[in-house]
């Protein structure tokens, strides 16, 4: 499509194109078009964890889980029994005696532990009363250096208003780290707040601010921005001790790891979503703790790179896009791009640790591709239909079943291509004295059934029933599709031969029929021509001109010098058949229009490997 129309659909795909781009740069983040696509890629990070499945959990982390069957201990073991241990007899229904908590840190922590990390906020003082806390605190004085406690903060509402709420131990402690994480739309656990995060959210408490749980518990310095949790697997697949079960295990258990101390009990409520299906808030902390140890979490890319990456991803898709014209080259260009964003969107991911704006990368060339592969179709769609309709009774069904799966410029195109093909040229010889004897239903009668055996002739060989004149037929062969130079000169001279089988067939009819009979005149000759849609917008008609038409034309006039030659063929035509032909040299002879004299050869037959 050309002008106006084609400018306007390639605005409309380029606009498609261009605009979910523009909404993956961060400074237009916080649209609604940025939120949506950075809700897909937080959606298609999750897609990207279950598809790697998996991976070995860190030796170094142990979760010691207040579970579902450590509540239900009264329930589930006898009195005489619980009593024998110290920490049996406390368990129970929560809230658990904060010096049961201490105590059960301790275990860990005098059988080699390396740390134990609290996911439990002791934000008020103990519902057991003061003496709890002061055992608590006594309990784990000597250890205060290698227990980490909880913070949290979320956002409540009150009197209508939104406002943050950060709930810090009310102990004196040196370690305390920040349990919240951060979420994706879909309240999916995601990331470990960065130092950013913090400055927005807490900046206006009182120090000490915390710093998140898994930089604290893990020694290390915060990140600017947030920092990927690298979840490793389901709930099932991390090491969990229930409470219960802390003093029937052995002593190396607990040796030289970090234990991760928090409920994972469903009835208590801190369950998460993750990747890998519902988990509780200690597992996804422990996930975050083994993140910032192993160094694997993934950051957003800066800023910058962003928009160098979409500015450029631009410029590709736009490119690829623009040079495919069929509906097949759209769609396989699209493919390819979205094969190819996904494959940088891994690389990014799995090899660099970062997050690249995926969703956008994606959605461009899906939304211009499939708008442009769109258009095309239509326009397929109807170059095929006006094909067929112009070619259905000039070819064979085969050929135009073919040249209608690629129509390629045939539909619109109103200028000529140059190629190479044979033309065939037939005429009656002497017909015009014939037809004044005839009435008018008897000449037409006579001259369709002789055109119905010379039409049968080319459809039969693929070749193109042109136009007939008067009781002329013109034919090409190689065109609109060409198989070859030698192939379609093969094809032509087993057409002009079927022509004449059918004419002599005709004769005999007529002979029986006590009428006279026909002669006629064939000429081929291959060369170059001029092939295209000819005429007016409003009808358009597929042929070809050129000096090779003419040719054709004045060789079958030759046929009435040569009388028992009926079929001519040029030396061009004879040199490209070779041995594949019997024939007659007739000599050089001058063609009108033509600037030397042409070599005429008169065609007998074929012979066996034509």
């Amino acid at each position: 499509m050309t002008g106006a129309g084609g400018s306007r659909t390639g605005a409309l795909w380029g606009l498609l194109l261009v605009l979910p781009l523009l909404a993956g740069l961060p400074r237009l983040a916080g649209l609604p078009p940025g939120r949506l696509l950075r809700s897909l890629d937080q959606d298609l990070r999750s897609l990207a964890f279950r598809l790697r499945g998996p991976r070995p959990i860190p030796d170094d982390l142990l979760i010691l889980a207040i579970d579902s069957e450590s509540l239900a201990l009264p329930a589930l073991m006898e009195e005489a029994d619980r009593e024998a241990s110290p920490l049996w007899s406390r368990m129970g229904p929560w809230p658990w005696p904060r010096a049961l908590q201490a105590d059960l840190a301790v275990h860990a922590l005098e059988r080699g532990a390396e740390q134990v990390v609290f996911n439990i906020v002791l934000a008020v003082p103990s519902s057991f009363g003061p003496e709890d806390d002061l055992a608590f605190q006594a309990r784990l004085a000597p250890w205060r250096d290698r227990v980490v406690l909880a913070a949290s903060y979320d956002r409540i509402e009150e009197a209508g208003v939104e406002q943050g709420r950060l709930l810090r131990p009310f102990l004196a402690w040196p370690r305390v780290g920040l349990s919240t994480l951060l979420q994706t739309a879909r309240g999916q656990a995601e990331a470990i707040p960065g130092d950013l995060w913090l400055e927005e959210q807490l900046g206006s408490f009182s120090p000490p601010r915390p710093e998140a749980l898994a930089f604290v518990a893990a020694r290390r310095a915060s990140s600017r921005t947030p920092l990927g949790i690298n979840f490793p697997g389901p709930a099932w697949d991390w090491p969990q001790i229930p409470a219960w079960q802390v003093p029937e295990q052995p002593d190396a258990l607990w040796q030289g790891r970090t234990v991760v101390f928090g409920a994972t009990a469903p009835e208590l409520g801190d369950q998460q979503e993750t990747p890998f299906g519902p988990m509780s808030g200690t597992l996804v902390q422990a996930a975050a703790l083994a993140t910032v140890m192993a160094g694997d979490g993934s950051r957003p890319a800066p800023e910058p790179l962003v928009t160098v990456l979409l500015l450029g991803w631009l410029l590709l898709c736009g490119t690829a896009l623009h040079r495919s014209r069929s509906t097949a080259a759209v769609v396989r260009s699209t493919g390819l791009l979205l094969a190819l964003a996904v494959l940088l969107g891994v690389v990014a991911w799995s090899g660099f640790r970062r997050w690249t704006p995926l969703a956008a990368a994606l959605v461009a060339p899906l939304a211009g591709g499939g708008c442009k592969a769109a258009l095309a179709w239509r326009r397929e769609s109807r170059e095929r239909a006006y094909l067929h309709q112009v070619l259905a009774r000039r070819i064979s069904p085969n050929l135009l079943r073919t040249i209608l799966r690629d129509p390629g410029p045939l539909g619109t195109q109103l200028g000529g291509q140059r190629t190479r093909c044979v033309v065939l040229f037939t005429d009656l010889v002497g017909f015009t004295p014939l037809s004044a004897r005839l009435a008018a239903d008897e000449l037409f009668v006579l001259l369709n059934r002789y055109f119905e055996g010379l039409a049968a002739a080319v459809l039969a060989e693929d070749g193109l029933l042109d136009k007939f004149i008067g009781d002329a037929l013109m034919a090409e062969f190689g065109v609109p599709r060409s198989r070859g130079d030698r192939e379609e000169a093969l094809a032509a001279v087993r057409a002009a031969l079927a022509m004449q089988r059918s004419l002599e067939a005709l004769n005999r009819q007529l002979d029986e029929q006590g009428q006279p009979t026909l002669r006629q005149g064939i000429g081929l000759h291959v060369g170059e021509v001029i092939a295209g849609n000819l005429g007016s917008s409003q009808r358009l008609e597929f042929t070809v001109i050129g000096a090779a038409v003419n040719v054709a034309s004045r060789l079958e006039g030759l046929t009435r010098r040569f009388p028992e030659h009926p079929i001519l063929i040029s030396g061009e035509l004879r040199e490209l058949l070779g041995a594949a032909v019997q024939v007659t040299p007739l000599g050089a002879h001058p063609v009108k229009g033509w600037p030397e004299p042409v070599a005429v050869f008169g065609l007998e037959g074929l012979n066996e490997q034509g």
